[in-house]
């Protein structure tokens, strides 16, 4: 069970006349609106948080979360997390002050942290955004139609986390202009009976990963207008796993695709309109 939140604003002398400032946030539950400024500094996460009771938590542009290296939290992974258990998450960030979600280590290594995790139908709005160094970089957990519906992941950047940039378990999710890259297993993985996933306009090259999507679902995934970090059907074809793969899994439908990144004005070419994923198989 979770402890009630204590949130420590932190005020260090480095020397005269200037000082700088932090929040210590140690394991507990958010259960009323909470706002973290970009005044306030670099927000510390000691353990498992856990927004709850309707409460939502503001992270303001250009705010950097940093989470500790602890072990046996007890969570969905072994490391500090955020979850959006009954409540949501805003953090709002620009393509000059993300909202950055990473290890609070020195020297920043795959798997320092847990996940930001979201249960249910809560809403996640997470835009112009960086999560890295976790294990699992997003994980949905029983996400609904209704969550999806009401979340955002325009302009987030998920990378270097040591499985996943996301995983899907058991949940209904949509993104749109998301970036996954450099995970160690999956961009994204899909697993469970209920698990309806679907990208568009995503850049999905999960360079140094095994898959750029792996679908361990039974249902097919949208994954159309997407860049997979190359322009060769064949190629995309080896770095997703899916129904060709396994039978039991559900197939992953890329065509029509992009020609580069959608940052960098990736386009649809005409030669992609058409293609068959079986022809290559």
């Amino acid at each position: 069970m979770f402890r009630k939140l204590i949130i420590i604003p932190l005020a260090l002398a480095l020397s005269a006349g200037a000082a700088f400032a932090a929040v210590d946030v140690h394991a507990g539950d958010i259960v009323t609106d909470t706002t973290w400024k970009r005044s306030g500094g670099p927000v510390y996460i000691h353990g498992d948080v856990a927004i709850k009771e309707g409460a939502t938590l503001t992270i303001e542009a250009g705010v950097e979360v940093r989470f500790y290296d602890v072990k046996g939290t007890g969570g969905y992974e072994d490391g500090a997390e955020l979850v959006v258990r009954s409540g949501a998450l805003v953090a709002e960030g620009s393509t000059g002050l993300p909202v950055k979600f990473t290890s609070a280590n020195g020297v920043k290594k795959m798997g320092d942290w847990g996940a930001i995790v979201v249960e249910r139908s809560n809403q996640i709005i997470l835009e112009n955004a960086i999560i890295e160094f976790a294990t699992n970089g997003l994980r949905l957990q029983n996400t609904t139609s209704m969550g999806s519906s009401s979340s955002s992941f325009d302009g987030t950047i998920i990378r270097y986390c040591l499985n996943n940039g996301v995983l899907a378990s058991d949940s209904r999710a949509k993104f749109y202009h998301l970036t996954v890259e450099k995970n160690g297993f999956a961009g994204v993985k899909a697993l469970g009976l209920r698990s309806y996933v679907n990208m568009n306009y995503c850049d999905l090259s999960n360079r140094d990963g095994m898959w750029n999507f792996y679908n361990g679902s039974s249902n097919n995934v949208d994954a159309t207008n997407c860049w997979w970090g190359t322009p060769r059907p064949d190629v995309i074809n080896m770095r997703i796993y899916d129904y060709h793969d396994n039978r039991t899994k559900g197939e992953v439908d890329y065509t029509p695709f992009l020609t580069g990144p959608w940052r960098e004005g990736g386009k649809v070419p005409n030669y992609s309109l058409g293609f068959l994923k079986t022809f290559f198989k």
